[in-house]
């Protein structure tokens, strides 16, 4: 078995560990079940609890709420897929962990609505055509997430407080630092007018920017007053569940223990719907059971923890029979009146020189890539770097150490490198930083001959 309760004594010695631990680390696939259950241990036992990546994603859920009146997004992958205009914001279709943008690259091909793609890079893996690419600045989604709100609601009649806040943003200013046009967003406005059904995806690249939270509040209004379709996607597969279920601690330097997942129960999927995980059985609780007992709570089925899940968080109650099933329920919508606010936007950052974006990747491409590590970049990244093909370097990001060989390739433009790994695993700041950074390197002799802006 994969999970790390299959002897009683390793249960005995993991479970030991947790309980005893000031901080559980662990990531956003575990169940629900799991996460309800260390959030009963955090609030018996006073542990800390860390996931980063379910942690951005339920920062930017909460700003996102506080603007559209609902405590989830409204949007569903069905709409989309019903969808005349599709508009993608902060979507990498090559982040291949999470299995909601996997079903969505499938919708897009399968449907072919007009999309607009709005990214700092042009997409190589969407095999569909894109009507419209919107490429942005690195680091200046702020003020594209303004942009895209000022053309979409001007014409709508907005509460006095947004409708001011709107008009006071400096178009001119956001339009040329963020290198998107004015006239690009028109024809997005001329795209979707007279369509019935417009869809907005939210990406991950969205959730861990230093300006998540009013980024959230703007795309919150497209849906409360544009009425789009909005799909905030799930950066891991239970991230959802995860966010709604856990009182979830900022990333810290203590010493912390790995929790790894059972592979029991269910999760969230885009569509907020509460689903059995793959190859889970209603009857396979031991990995359960051996978390539950750290808080006096076994059972002999999965569908007794339905009784923990909280109805206030939309959770329904099931029993055994349904669990036969592969989507259970779907969570019930509940309306969020929070305390809208915009803050004044700031100088919009500036990535100059070479910048690399990382990201998580399950597909091992070759045995050689997967041990050596592969920077990929286009020849003009090359020059901007001063970097050779083939050569090797090595750089820091959060602290964290890459060896990467740089690998030119011919089909890509502009000065962004693609940095895939395959071991960022539970890395609190890799998760919980932005993903684009930029590239300051040392080759194998030490010398530092990388761009040092920061």
């Amino acid at each position: 078995m994969e999970h790390g309760y299959e002897k009683s004594e390793k249960n005995q010695q993991s479970m030991t560990n947790l309980k005893e631990a000031h901080t559980v680390r662990f990531s956003a696939d575990i169940s629900n079940e799991e996460a309800v259950l260390l959030e009963q241990l955090h609030n018996k036992c006073g542990i800390a609890l860390l996931c980063p990546e379910a942690k951005a994603y339920q920062h930017f859920l909460l700003a996102y709420a506080s603007a559209s009146n609902n405590y989830l997004f409204k949007g569903d992958l069905d709409t989309v897929s019903r969808s005349e205009v599709v508009i993608t914001f902060g979507v990498w279709y090559e982040d291949d962990r999470s299995e909601s943008l996997c079903v969505l690259r499938d919708i897009l091909i399968e449907k072919k609505p007009k999309i607009v793609f709005m990214h700092p890079m042009e997409d190589r893996i969407l095999q569909t055509p894109v009507e419209q690419f919107i490429k942005y600045e690195v680091g200046s989604e702020e003020g594209v997430a303004a942009l895209l709100a000022q053309a979409l609601l001007n014409k709508k009649t907005l509460p006095a407080v947004i409708a001011e806040s709107l008009e006071e943003l400096d178009i001119g200013y956001l339009s040329a630092e963020s290198n998107v046009g004015e006239e690009e967003l028109d024809t997005v406005c001329t795209m979707i007018e007279g369509g019935s059904i417009i869809s907005l995806i939210v990406g991950s690249d969205l959730y861990t920017h230093p300006k998540a939270e009013q980024i959230a509040k703007l795309l919150g209004l497209l849906e409360c007053y544009a009425k789009l379709n909005v799909v905030c996607l799930p950066p891991a597969h239970n991230a959802l569940g995860v966010a709604l279920l856990c009182t979830l601690d900022e990333a810290s330097a203590d010493e912390s223990v790995v929790y790894q997942s059972c592979h029991e129960g269910t999760f969230i999927n885009a569509d907020k719907q509460v689903c059995m995980l793959p190859n889970s059985q209603s009857d396979r609780v031991e990995g359960l059971n051996a978390l539950g007992a750290q808080v006096g709570y076994t059972v002999q089925d999965i569908s007794e923890f339905s009784t923990l899940l909280p109805k206030d968080k939309g959770f329904h109650g099931h029993n055994s029979s349904v669990t036969a099933k592969t989507c259970l329920y779907a969570l019930t919508p509940i309306e969020h009146c929070g305390h809208f606010t915009l803050d004044e936007i700031d100088a919009l950052p500036v990535y100059d020189g070479a910048v690399i974006y990382t990201y998580e990747t399950t597909e091992k491409r070759s045995e050689k890539e997967t041990l050596e590590g592969v920077l990929s970049g286009s020849k003009q990244f090359a020059l901007a770097a001063k970097l050779q093909d083939g050569e090797r370097i090595s750089f820091v990001i959060e602290g964290v150490k890459f060896t990467r060989v740089f690998k030119i390739d011919t089909h890509m433009k502009g000065v962004i490198a693609l940095n895939p790994t395959f071991d960022i695993k539970l890395s609190p700041s890799l998760l919980s930083s932005y993903r684009f950074s930029r590239l300051a390197f040392e080759n194998t002799n030490n010398q530092k001959i990388g761009n040092n802006n920061e």
